[in-house]
């Protein structure tokens, strides 16, 4: 169950922008270590705070929930993704002076990632408990369909910019493309544990898919 709301006349813990920034940025770097070990479910505030060496004040002085601070861990994690895999992307493109198409471009560059993914696999594992969460949750559902609407956004972003650059286009919704590919690689992370042979095995399964996919629908 999510950690009961502070009382409502809790006050703000003082300190200037500075120092807010630094024990939020304590607080999310904690809580991404604490919700790892030991899940989201079982994770409590208290548990963040001893962690990072705060007080529950100075935790409700950064977020108002648990389920506040797991969405702005997820958006966190999901502007680290799309950067690693934009720097990973366009690098392609500009090594192939986008003389290659997408389809073709795209695929290479995620075939190049992926053998590092016990990072995205061990967040992937927060996330699916945080869905568990969301069925019968509706803070716990808001978070999660933001942050996962957030993910969307950025990957589309991303795709787009590489169908620019590389002359190419869609015979389906750029949307459509991209919730494919999430879900390819979601159930890879499912395979086995996040840093075993298997799980990437999976992952470069998933790549294989994908740029199928890409191939069958880009022009």
């Amino acid at each position: 169950m999510p950690d009961a709301a502070p009382p409502a006349a809790a006050p703000t813990v003082p300190g200037d922008a500075r120092g807010r920034a630094a024990t939020r940025r304590a607080l999310l770097d904690a809580a991404y270590g604490q919700f790892l070990e030991t899940g989201y479910l079982r994770t409590t505030i208290g548990a963040v705070t001893a962690r990072a060496g705060y007080t529950r004040g100075a935790f409700y002085s950064s977020f108002r929930s648990k389920e506040e601070l797991v969405g702005a861990l997820y958006r966190s994690a999901n502007a680290h993704q799309v950067a690693r895999l934009r720097h990973a992307v366009l690098g392609e493109v500009e090594r192939t002076r986008g003389e290659v198409p997408a389809a073709d471009a795209v695929p290479a560059a995620l075939a190049g990632l992926a053998g590092s993914v016990g990072a995205e696999a061990r967040w992937f594992g927060v996330v699916t408990e945080l869905r568990g969460a969301a069925v019968h949750d509706a803070a716990a559902r808001r978070v999660l369909l933001d942050a996962q609407e957030d993910l969307l956004a950025g990957l589309v972003t991303l795709l787009d910019d590489v169908l620019v650059r590389t002359g190419s286009r869609l015979d389906l919704p750029t949307r459509d493309v991209v919730a494919v590919g999430v879900g390819l690689y979601e159930r890879a992370f499912t395979v086995d544990e996040p840093d075993a042979a298997a799980t990437a095995t999976a992952v470069r399964a998933a790549t294989e898919t994908f740029a199928g996919v890409l191939r069958a629908v880009t022009r």
